[in-house]
């Protein structure tokens, strides 16, 4: 079976919602919070993924999420540099059922309106690109979950070494929202 039928072609470009409910970020000034993000991520299908059974080649081209805390007010990730940030992958694992795994690849920007400490909001950039992994029975998402793979740390921009902050968890359920 020609599982390239089953797959977006290049060029499209495909909107999704997200939302992640009791996101765990620590702040070093004042702990742990909890946090639920709400918003929407943009890729285009890029290019044919060659290897193992096949698949896409997806650029992230928007994404944004916010929440609401009572300390620190809107709290944003913003898509940072989209030239620096690897693209992301659509695997291809079997063909039936029809199986794949989505890597997504983010760089952020993370504004706390009300930062703990400062006057005002603040911005700070993720030290490395995160990845995100969907577990997939379709393509695009319908209310599939992806999870952060590893803790992410996030510093001032500018200032990569002084980290102030991580995200330790990120269970994103993203559907398709033609």
């Amino acid at each position: 079976m020609n599982i390239d039928g089953q797959l977006p072609p290049i060029g499209v470009e495909i909107p999704c919602c997200g939302y992640a409910v009791d996101v765990p970020l620590k702040i070093d000034a004042i702990g742990m919070v909890q946090l639920d993000f709400k918003g929407g991520i943009r890729v285009r299908i890029e290019s044919n993924l060659n290897n193992g059974l096949g698949g896409r080649r997806l650029k992230i081209i928007g994404e944004e999420y916010s929440a609401d805390h009572p300390e620190l007010g809107r709290v944003t990730l913003s898509q940072a540099d989209i030239d620096a940030t690897p693209l992301s992958l659509l695997e291809v694992i079997t063909n039936t059922p029809p199986q794949y795994k989505n890597t997504l690849f983010h760089d952020f920007t993370l504004t706390i309106d009300k930062f703990p400490g400062s006057n005002g909001p603040m911005t700070l950039s993720n030290t490395k690109t995160l990845a995100t992994l969907g577990d997939l029975t379709v393509f695009p998402p319908q209310g599939d979950i992806y999870q952060l793979q590893q803790p992410i740390d996030f510093a001032p921009v500018g200032n990569p070494g002084k980290v102030v902050a991580q995200l330790t968890a990120l269970p994103m359920t993203m559907s398709h929202n033609p």
